[in-house]
């Protein structure tokens, strides 16, 4: 069977699988808070930094792996996140403070409708740059918009929300029917929605192969990994990669119950979900050193030209 008639198949018994996605979704957040009541993760705004950029749903283990082998910049360790899932590294970390010093510039919908009011300024990249063909932010927009920002503030700090390695995944043609598309639609007209569809209720349903979204989630990291080392090297002063949470590939919610996990939720605080990248790059590990207006400029330019 071809993908296309997959996915004719899956539409057609859609109502079915989404009541039981829904209600074993509900099952596994709720199980998750008896077993794991206590959240130890680390407030990021108590870190060192001036710039954070954070990889979606990015795991410890893929990101020391695309580290290793392109032997990157900086000293990589791990953290424990405050979340496993967007709303709660959002609110857990940003929602009781008012951040006059940070320019937030993200692709995920989350922060405009979690946080609005919270920033000096939110840069909205999912709105004006999102990529139809994809359904997502591409990492060479998301790269512009924070040189064209530089720029434009360069007095504040900066946070740099890339979507991937999250899907939807550029590398995978099942593109159109997963959740970030209906959330961004949802944001923008001031509503929110559960993400109910995601690649791997779409798994589930046997349109992609296990394999296939594993293979898509690393190609959507490698792919962001481009931009996140050329900017690297541009921002100024330290500069922290990391997640806002990592992504389950069906580890057991707990040792000894036989519930497995894929994906991501909020309050479930397995460690491929809560154990993120911390790799720091501060100015003598990077090619560029006071990085001034023109050199910034000069990217700009030069990204102009590949177009």
């Amino acid at each position: 069977m071809d993908i296309k008639s997959k996915i004719i198949r899956f539409r057609k018994n859609w109502r079915n699988l989404r009541t039981k996605q829904f209600w074993e979704d509900v099952f596994i957040y709720y199980l998750a808070k008896i077993i794991y009541p206590r959240n130890t993760g680390v407030f990021v705004v108590e870190e060192e930094w001036d710039n954070l950029i954070i990889l979606d749903a990015c795991r410890y283990d893929s990101f020391k792996e695309e580290f290793e082998k392109r032997n990157m910049k900086g000293k990589l360790t791990y953290r424990i996140s405050r979340g496993s899932g967007t709303p709660e590294f959002l609110t857990e970390n940003f929602g009781n403070g008012k951040f006059d010093d940070i320019v937030y510039i993200t692709a995920n919908p989350y922060v405009d409708l979690l946080l609005k009011g919270n920033f000096y300024k939110i840069i909205s990249v999912w709105k004006d740059g999102w990529n139809e063909e994809y359904n997502t932010v591409l990492p060479s927009t998301m790269y512009e918009y924070t040189l064209d920002a530089l720029v434009r503030y360069p007095d504040k700090r900066f946070i740099i929300h890339f979507m991937q390695p999250h899907y939807p995944f550029i590398t995978l043609k099942v593109r159109g029917d997963t959740g970030i598309k209906h959330q961004r639609k949802a944001t923008l007209e001031g509503k929110s929605v559960w993400q109910d569809v995601t690649i791997w209720s779409l798994m589930k349903a046997g349109v992609v192969s296990f394999e296939d979204v594993i293979k898509g989630y690393k190609e959507n990291l490698s792919l962001a990994l481009d931009y996140v080392e050329n900017l690297i090297d541009i921002l100024p002063g330290t500069t922290v990669v990391t997640a806002d949470h990592g992504e389950a590939f069906g580890e057991k919610l707990h040792p000894l119950i036989p519930i497995r996990v894929y994906g991501h939720y909020n309050g479930v605080r397995i460690e491929p979900l809560i154990k993120v990248p911390w790799l720091v790059v501060d100015e003598n590990d990077k090619k560029l050193k006071k990085p001034e207006e023109l050199k910034i400029k000069q990217a700009i330019n030069r990204l102009h030209k590949t177009k």
